[in-house]
């Protein structure tokens, strides 16, 4: 699949990392990006259409990123989805719970261009998504 074919889902319940994190992902040549302002308007945007990447923060209200990733992981639709969490977590036991919720990778904030770049285009070629 080509880099413009790709649906990514942006989550995040802060505006302006919403735009920040989309207009990153165009640079990188990404067109298909959705973004959603909370879990539960994710979860409604995955029954709608289909998403190859979500990229999702991990402190949100009522349903956080971890919530949303043991959601994605436990759904037989959507549990082939590339997910990485967006946070400003690094300690040992957040990384442990992510990945044992099944996380594709993790970015910390503050977010670069050359994060997201990397870790995106590696979990995609990863998941054999990105060709």
């Amino acid at each position: 699949m080509l880099r413009e074919d790709i649906s990514i889902l942006v989550v995040d319940d802060v505006n302006s990392i919403r735009v920040h994190v989309k207009e990153l992902l165009r640079v990188c040549g990404f067109r298909k990006i959705v973004t959603a302002s909370s879990g539960e308007e994710a979860k409604a945007l995955l029954e709608t259409q289909p998403f190859q990447l979500i990229l999702c923060d991990w402190h949100m209200e009522p349903t956080n990123g971890l919530e949303l990733l043991r959601y994605v992981r436990n759904h037989p639709q959507f549990c082939g989805i590339a997910f990485i969490l967006v946070t400003a977590e690094n300690t040992r036991d957040r990384i442990l719970d992510a990945v044992a919720a099944g996380v594709d990778d993790y970015v910390v904030k503050p977010l670069t261009q050359g994060q997201i770049q990397n870790k995106v285009y590696s979990v995609l070629l990863k998941r054999k998504v990105l060709t």
